[in-house]
């Protein structure tokens, strides 16, 4: 993967040649890492002919993590995207601090949440989905070249690298033999042992994989911000007669939210009251995201 600058004059003839080569095949998508700000992601997507389909996203991660915040990044790079080109979301990367560290575990679930709720293609990082942090690398052990010649500058993108577990064994049943960076002590976050917690992270990322492929609203549906305060982001998705309001605690205390009359919750963050109905003032407990179906 080349990385594309709006700083490089040579950008757009490696861009056009990739398309020369793409263009070649059918049913192709051509997505790539871009450096820039918000404003110019568009840039990448040219016009009829996309340079990029989808040019990576990274917003949310660089986001302060409050409602108002994420509020604004979010209408900003929607605003910046041409009309008709197809939003993406990324929320890790090989070079990305794990998000489960910055954010915390529970935090992490009302991130997937977001992520997967939003108009758009998700991007998650090996692992995301299990809630993976960053991992302890001895300096011994470090592998980033980075690092090597600049230690001590928060240039190691080894902590990101480390192997995703599949179960609680030495290695994490990633390989019989070295790994190339070590994988610490035996971890219960690991695909084994999520996958027999029917209330995991794991399991939440499942279902909200389901909710993408199941409803049109959230597969392709329009996307609607309301008013997000007290720390609670809100908005809707919609596709026809169907209507959808998500709201995202981004707290660790419980906050309450409006609504006009009784209705139904489709999924919570804490896979515990599906179908369970709210009352007009409906509380969110600490650190929980609502899907509610409004039709």
């Amino acid at each position: 993967m080349r990385v594309f600058s709006d700083d490089r004059p040579d950008s757009l003839h490696y861009i056009e040649e990739i398309r020369g080569v793409i263009d070649e095949f059918e049913g192709r998508l051509v997505c790539g890492e871009v450096q820039g700000k918000t404003d110019r992601i568009g840039h990448f997507y040219g016009n009829a002919r996309p340079r990029l389909h989808l040019p990576l996203n990274f917003a949310l991660l660089d986001s302060p993590w409050d409602a108002l915040s994420l509020q604004g990044t979010i209408d900003a790079y929607l605003n910046a995207i041409p009309e008709g080109a197809w939003p993406d979301w990324v929320i890790g990367g090989h070079d990305k601090h794990r998000v489960a560290s910055k954010l915390g575990q529970p935090q992490a679930r009302v991130l997937a949440m977001l992520l997967l709720t939003l108009k758009g293609t998700a991007f998650f990082f090996a692992g995301d989905e299990l809630g993976v942090e960053q991992g302890e690398i001895p300096r011994e052990a470090v592998q980033d070249p980075f690092e090597k010649l600049v230690p001590g500058y928060d240039l190691n993108r080894d902590p990101e690298r480390v192997p995703m577990r599949w179960d609680a064994t030495g290695n994490g049943g990633f390989t019989t033999g070295q790994p190339w960076l070590p994988m610490g002590q035996a971890s219960g976050r690991n695909v084994f042992d999520l996958q027999n917690d029917e209330r995991s992270i794991l399991h939440l990322y499942r279902e909200l994989i389901r909710l993408r492929k199941d409803t049109p609203a959230f597969g392709s549906g329009d996307y609607a911000p309301l008013r997000s305060r007290n720390d609670v982001l809100i908005y809707e998705r919609s596709s026809g007669t169907e209507r959808f309001r998500i709201a995202l605690n981004l707290t660790h205390e419980a906050r309450c939210v409006e609504f006009t009359d009784e209705r139904a919750i489709w999924l919570s963050t804490y896979l515990d009251r599906k179908d369970s109905r709210t009352a007009k003032s409906f509380m969110l407990r600490p650190d929980e995201g609502v899907v509610v179906r409004m039709d």
